[in-house]
This record gives C-alpha cells, structure tokens and sequence, in this order.
C-alpha cells in the first residue's frame, strides 16, 4: 500500500514537471493547445523577418510608448504547422504594463508564420532602447539553458 501511494505521488510529480517544462518564462498564457511541440535548438525553424515580427508585436502601440519603451520583453510562443501563432509564457521587464501591450490578441491574430513539418516554441527577446528595438531568437538544446539562435 506505502509503495502503491509512493508511485501514485512520483507519478504525479513526474507530470507536473513535464507540464510546467514546457512554458519558459514565469508568467503562463493559458490559451495554447499544448499536445507535442519541438523547440528551436541549433538554429531557427520558423523562418519569419524579425523586422515584421517586431511590426506585428508592436501593432497598436502608439508613437510616445514605442519611444519610451525601455527594458527586456520576452515571449514564448508556440506556432503550429499551419503557421498560426500562440503566446505561451512571457516575463516582462519593461517600463510598460504587460496588459497594456495586449500581446496575446496580437501575436494570437496577427502574427503568422510559414507552415512548417510540425508544432515549434519560438523564444525571443525584445529589447527597447532609446528608441529603438532589438529581437534576438532563443533555443535550447536540453531545455534549461537558452542559447542564441542565428535569425534569418
């Protein structure tokens, strides 16, 4: 009975690690149909301009936020072989309010992608300075430690 309640527990365990495994950053979006998915590794799969992702992340946002955007936005979404896109998990460490940058409705809506083979999470980081905006794209070989991805 001890052993039986014991694997009971591990197995719960081993679940919750698995799931939580998938979202890479600490505040979770949970409007993703989360079956199986590959994650960027050696380099990028979902082939997309950063200069139009940066345009679509940024749709709506007026003039005075875009300039005085400062700090690190980083954002794990999930884009299905059709190309469609889903935000997965963000941590913002902006001087902006998270809400206020309605990401999920836009990256949700707006951002597509090439189709591709199968399921992959894109990480990327913005970084706004003075102006300015930099994407840099993410990936990670043994799920723990991210890497800089070459973007194409």
């Amino acid at each position: 009975m001890k052993a039986q309640k014991l694997f009971i527990a591990l197995l719960f365990l081993g679940f919750g690690t698995q799931a939580f495994s998938q979202h890479v950053y600490p505040e979770v979006i949970d409007n993703c149909y989360l079956d199986q998915f590959i994650f960027e590794s050696d380099s990028t799969i979902a082939k997309l301009d950063k200069d139009k992702i940066i345009e679509v992340i940024t749709t709506g946002w007026d003039e005075k936020t875009l300039k005085s955007a400062e700090g690190v936005l980083s954002l794990q979404v999930l884009v299905n072989n059709r190309g469609a896109s889903c935000l997965m998990s963000i941590q913002n460490e902006t001087n902006m309010k998270t809400k206020k940058m309605n990401l999920t409705e836009t990256i949700n809506d707006n951002l597509k992608w090439p189709r591709m083979p199968q399921k992959v999470s894109v990480i990327m980081v913005l970084t706004f300075d003075k102006g300015k905006i930099d994407l840099k794209r993410l990936g990670t070989k043994d799920k723990k430690s991210l890497i800089a991805l070459d973007h194409q």
